[in-house]
């Protein structure tokens, strides 16, 4: 069997068996319809938020790259904390915070009860998993943890905007639960922020007591030493040494609780008027962008996957025979022995 013996077969038995292709294709397509069908519809919300902070002496590029921890590092305790919001937005911290928060519009219920019911409402193949819901609370905190690192995305636009996205089945849940994320990414923000100046407010009124204490016990020591100098010769080193040196002292002192009561009176300041804002710019407000598998896109992929293999099964019998055929052909060739040409020599003229 030649090539071209090979597809006038190959088209007649095509041509024969059509049907049975066809039947496979349908069978196929509508499989794959089924699986699209069964697809959940998933509701995404997309919200970005932005820092307004209370100093109006930094620009917008510094309290982005402040906000994001991408500035420069300080190099004073009173600069601002490099606090990555992307890391705090999907921290278990924050997550677990979103979690326990009770929702007054959908029965008081906890944001990790609300998501794990859901989970359950779409169960089954090619669906969620479902969970047993356990009795204990933060057995439940802990599953919706889980569920809300899958579900929620923190990112950071090409124009330097926080964006935030959740992910659902329940559209009311999408937004309630993106509004708690910013809420408590906000708190926990500002918690840190203010945690970081209170930190430095009491290092640098630590620090400023103690240089105080220093020059209150190098006083005594000057008055102790003019007193017991009184009637001695000061022109003499052993007497005018000591209180070079303790002048020296002093001074080297007094420089430094110089800067202390300066950090001092910065750190309380900033202490004051430390009370950054995460400010929404697009709120998770309807409508939000909805997913689901497209029924037409699988279709299409069922009908041309059962095509092909309903092609290969009703032209496999003749594709066997032709490799067969074909092998055997090879076999038989490389076992002929090879015939061996004699060529007669002529005898040389004399």
């Amino acid at each position: 069997m030649n090539s071209i013996e090979l597809i006038k077969q190959l088209l007649n038995r095509l041509k024969k068996f059509s049907w049975i292709i066809a039947v496979i294709a349908a069978g196929f397509g509508g499989f794959f319809y089924y699986i699209a069908r069964q697809s959940v519809l998933v509701y995404t919300s997309r919200s970005t938020v932005f820092p307004l902070n209370s100093s109006t002496e930094n620009s917008t590029g510094s309290a982005i790259s402040n906000l994001l921890g991408l500035g420069e590092s300080t190099k004073s305790f009173t600069g601002d904390a490099s606090i990555n919001i992307v890391e705090l937005a999907n921290s278990r911290r924050t997550r677990e915070g979103v979690a326990m928060v009770r929702i007054p519009s959908m029965q008081n219920k906890t944001v990790s009860e609300l998501l794990i019911e859901e989970n359950n409402r779409h169960t089954g193949f090619m669906q969620n998993v479902k969970i047993e819901a356990p009795r204990d609370s933060l057995s439940q905190i802990n599953i919706a943890s889980n569920l809300l690192k899958f579900a929620f995305v923190a990112k950071i636009s090409k124009t330097g905007i926080l964006e935030l996205s959740f992910s659902n089945t329940n559209q009311t849940l999408v937004r309630e639960v993106s509004y708690i994320y910013i809420d408590k990414l906000s708190e926990f923000y500002i918690e840190l922020k203010k945690k970081k100046a209170q930190i430095d407010f009491e290092f640098a009124v630590k620090k400023a007591d103690s240089l105080l204490a220093v020059l209150n016990v190098l006083d005594k020591r000057a008055v102790a030493l003019d007193e017991s100098t009184f009637f001695t010769n000061e022109g003499l080193k052993r007497y005018n040494l000591p209180k070079i040196n303790l002048a020296q002292d002093k001074a080297t002192v007094q420089s430094q609780y110089y800067y202390a009561v300066n950090n001092r009176e910065s750190a309380a300041y900033r202490l004051q008027k430390e009370t950054p804002i995460i400010e929404p710019l697009d709120k998770p407000e309807p409508p939000f962008d909805a997913a689901q598998k497209s029924k037409m896109v699988y279709v299409i992929i069922g009908l041309m996957l059962g095509s092909f293999i309903g092609i290969i099964l009703v032209s496999w019998k003749i594709i066997n025979r032709y490799l067969s055929d074909e092998l055997n052909r090879a076999i038989e060739k490389a076992s002929k022995p090879k015939e061996t040409l004699l060529v007669a020599q002529e005898e040389p003229v004399k």
